[in-house]
């Protein structure tokens, strides 16, 4: 008897990834490649996302200073992208490089994000950088500007390690995928591709 609990255990450990937590009750919106990707904050965020793209051979472009205007334009090209990646959390070392403040990076998003809505796309919403990137009010106006308009929450667990993002997902409907570290977003994102 106690070599088939075992067993059986040992099946359940092997058959459930218990490194991915998908919001079960909620419904999860339709993401397909190729993907764009841009961050509000000039942190890696939006680097790291697309190489963990890149090595799970996922279409996804990297754009840090993404328009509203490019966007369309990327819309009525060859290879238009269906999914809109919006990284947070923010970096006053790459937005001074970049030359530009909040207040810019902010109305910059929400039109992206209003034009990626009126062209049917899907956004995602994400911190993928852990807590170093939850520290001041500029990281929380990252989030704030782009989490309640996200079609999906996309997380690393360290980046919810007080259950912010959780309870977000919770309160508003918008469905949260949470995964353990950064490496493991790519068969997140091939998950949801197949659903």
């Amino acid at each position: 008897m106690r070599k088939i609990a075992l067993g059986f255990l040992l099946l359940l450990i092997l058959a459930v990834p218990c490194t991915m937590l998908f919001s079960e009750e909620i419904e999860m919106p339709v993401v397909q490649p190729p993907m764009v990707v841009t961050t509000l904050g000039q942190s890696p965020g939006a680097l790291m996302f697309r190489l963990v793209c890149v090595r799970n051979q996922i279409a996804c472009v990297q754009e840090d200073l993404l328009t509203a205007e490019q966007l369309a334009e990327m819309a009525a090209g060859e290879n238009a992208p269906k999914t809109l990646v919006i990284t947070t959390g923010t970096s006053l070392k790459g937005m001074g490089a970049a030359g530009i403040d909040m207040n810019f990076e902010v109305k910059r998003v929400e039109a992206l994000i209003s034009k990626a809505k009126e062209l049917g796309m899907t956004i995602i919403g994400a911190h993928i950088e852990g807590m170093a990137r939850r520290v001041d009010s500029t990281d929380e106006k990252s989030i704030n500007t782009v989490m309640p308009k996200s079609d999906l929450i996309l997380v690393i667990e360290d980046s919810d390690s007080d259950g912010f993002f959780t309870n977000f997902s919770n309160e508003t409907g918008i469905p949260l995928v949470k995964v353990k570290e950064s490496l493991e977003i790519g068969p997140a994102l091939k998950k949801l591709f197949q659903e």
